[in-house]
């Protein structure tokens, strides 16, 4: 189980790479201009993908960090272009990876706790989160893929099995 979900948050990050290595393409205008079909912004959706990550990653850490510090910490405005997301994420990246190496077969299956803002204390499992924090990227990768084509800048296919092949 637990190469598994490695194996998962290596596809995961080979995506993001994907994507950011075509968002590069983009004018400084394009990255940071809503699309009207997705409603938001290359730039937008990206940092929005590594804010939920970075979100849930606290959280597995036990770590209380407001959604409003993330959202300043994380927000559009701090990336008006492609490589300012690269440092952060690549931080995540290895903080992530740290954690699921910190890991035994075992934690995949436990709950972890946490309040939200609102004082309700919610329990999820570990791997489910972690499925999630994957599933949450692959859906918002789409959206940006579908901007990036609409743009003439394809990342081609992201599929999981394209990750697979040597």
């Amino acid at each position: 189980m637990k190469a598994y979900i490695e194996q998962l948050m290596d596809y995961n990050y080979w995506a993001n790479g994907l994507i950011m290595k075509y968002a590069e393409k983009l004018t400084a205008e394009q990255f940071v201009q809503p699309v009207s079909e997705v409603q938001d912004s290359p730039q937008a959706i990206l940092s929005h993908i590594m804010f939920a990550e970075r979100y849930w990653l606290d959280r597995m850490e036990g770590k209380l960090v407001s959604a409003d510090e993330l959202h300043k910490q994380f927000g559009p405005q701090n990336y008006p272009e492609i490589k300012a997301l690269y440092g952060a994420w690549f931080e995540l990246e290895l903080r992530m990876r740290q954690l699921l190496a910190d890991f035994d077969e075992k934690d995949l299956p436990k709950s972890f706790s946490y309040i939200r803002p609102n004082g309700e204390e919610r329990s999820y499992r570990y791997i489910d989160i972690l499925t999630h924090v994957v599933l949450h990227g692959m859906q918002h990768r789409a959206e940006a893929a579908f901007i990036l084509t609409h743009y003439g800048h394809s990342p081609g296919n992201l599929d999981y099995n394209y990750y697979l092949q040597p």
